[in-house]
């Protein structure tokens, strides 16, 4: 088309833009199908593949997803997320796309939001390049300047420089990277042996060029496992040993540190005691979650006691524990407040309890619901005799207070046979959370029957 004249040109994307869009795709597939034996349909192919660029709009504002699409696996909210899957926010993402837009690369930047073409189309990698070489030379300078270095953590925060530093890597590499990752699945259930080796071939064929991209491979991949411990698998293959006596003093240590980061974080997470059933339910798969890293990274790998990831890891266990323990041993006050637990006078009469706020009922009910599903992984996280202590009190406390509004019910009329059944079926509530579905089906029955007597 560069020997068309203006008009021929548009009247030629007049001709295109009103042929449906069936014929249009007919005659690109025709075309494109022929190109490779026949010149004729080649050039055609070229011409019909720059009228359809013509009808699409340009990039605009997705430029800037577009460019910095490398590192879109790893943006998000480090509160919501673990470390292996986070390294950028938004906001760092859109001070990146600013600084470049107002002085690094504003060429490129204004380049980017005319061009036409898709993401997926080439072009993109070599935009992205010149953005990571863009941030390079920046970051290069703010390395010799201390003046600009200062301007740099004040616009990025204390972490800007490594965190511009693994930006510029992922734009340098980003056609590669993307050709490795093009080739595993996005979701990865188990890691088997295909998978892991085909993640060792990948990685070799990359290290010996640029080992940076390399290392990014396997933590990308890494974030694509649902069991993100299983990572090892191919750790074991590259380092050629099943323990990390060797291993973490190479620069495939950056990928346990990756695992023990995620346990931390998990770890940590548990140190906030849950107010009502749903953060408990939420507290609980935080829990569930650290069980598995812990025990799973164990389990993969050789993780020798008095090694660095050895300590690291029976550093986490114990945070953990102690932060479990600490959420558990709330469940007598909060059976204070939450449960209407009658007592018996002198003359052995049952006094009942006033009903407990609702506030203080959701809290025991969520507490309770912890406790209870703790158990699982109670002795895996060392909280085994603790765990059996204070559910077999709590236990004890709620079978006792729901016979006694049993006997309550019966014996009431109006008002106070209301109030005895409101706090039985408070009971017989936080029974279920706990786990205790058939003392609490039992003392139900049992209070139909009081009621009909």
């Amino acid at each position: 088309m560069a020997n068309l004249s203006p008009s021929q040109r548009a009247k030629l994307e007049a001709l295109w833009r009103s042929m449906p869009e069936k014929m249009r795709a007919a005659l690109r597939a025709t075309t494109k199908a022929a190109a490779a034996s026949d010149p004729a349909s080649a050039a055609l192919d070229t011409i019909f593949s720059e009228l359809e660029e013509a009808m699409r709009p340009p990039a605009g504002d997705m430029a800037k997803a577009y460019v910095l699409a490398p590192l879109r696996p790893l943006v998000g909210d480090s509160a919501l997320i673990p470390p292996s899957r986070f390294r950028f926010s938004a906001e760092d993402l859109s001070k990146i796309w600013g600084w470049m837009g107002r002085h690094l690369a504003k060429d490129m930047v204004e380049t980017a939001k005319k061009c036409k073409r898709p993401e997926r189309d080439p072009i993109w990698f070599d935009f992205r390049r010149q953005a990571g070489a863009a941030l390079a030379d920046a970051v290069h300078k703010a390395d010799r300047v201390p003046k600009d270095m200062t301007a740099l953590l004040k616009r990025f925060g204390g972490e800007g420089r490594a965190m511009l530093s693994d930006a510029i890597i992922l734009l340098n590499n980003c056609e590669q990277i993307a050709s490795a990752m093009g080739q595993l699945p996005d979701k990865i259930e188990d890691f088997d042996d295909e998978l892991s080796l085909l993640v060792k071939q990948l990685h070799e064929e990359m290290v010996e060029s640029n080992a940076e991209a390399a290392l990014w491979v396997l933590l990308l991949t890494m974030g694509r496992l649902e069991s993100p411990w299983q990572i090892f698998r191919v750790v074991k293959r590259i380092g050629r040993r099943d323990d990390d006596l060797v291993v973490q003093k190479t620069e495939l240590a950056a990928v346990g540190d990756a695992v023990l980061g995620d346990t931390g974080y998990f770890a940590a997470r548990l140190k906030q005691p849950p107010q009502t059933l749903e953060e408990a339910k939420a507290c609980y798969l935080v829990f569930d979650r650290f069980v598995a890293f812990s025990t799973g990274m164990a389990a993969e790998f050789g993780i020798r006691k008095d090694g660095r990831w050895g300590r690291a890891l029976f550093g986490l266990r114990a945070e953990a524990s102690t932060n479990v323990e600490k959420i558990l041993a709330k469940v007598p006050l909060a059976l204070d407040a939450g449960l209407p637990e009658p007592r018996r006078g002198r003359s052995g009469r049952v006094i009942p309890a006033q009903i407990p706020p609702a506030a203080a009922v959701d809290k025991a009910d969520g507490l309770l619901y912890f406790l209870g599903k703790c158990r699982v992984h109670a002795t895996a996280a060392a909280i085994a005799s603790t765990q059996k202590r204070i559910a077999d009190a709590a236990e004890k406390r709620m079978q006792e207070a729901g016979e006694m509004l049993v006997d309550l019910v019966a014996s009431s009329e109006g008002q106070n046979r209301t109030t005895a059944q409101d706090g039985l079926d408070i009971t017989i509530r936080l029974m279920e959370s706990a786990g205790h579905d058939e003392a609490a089906s039992l003392l139900r029955r049992r209070g139909v029957a009081a009621t009909a007597a």
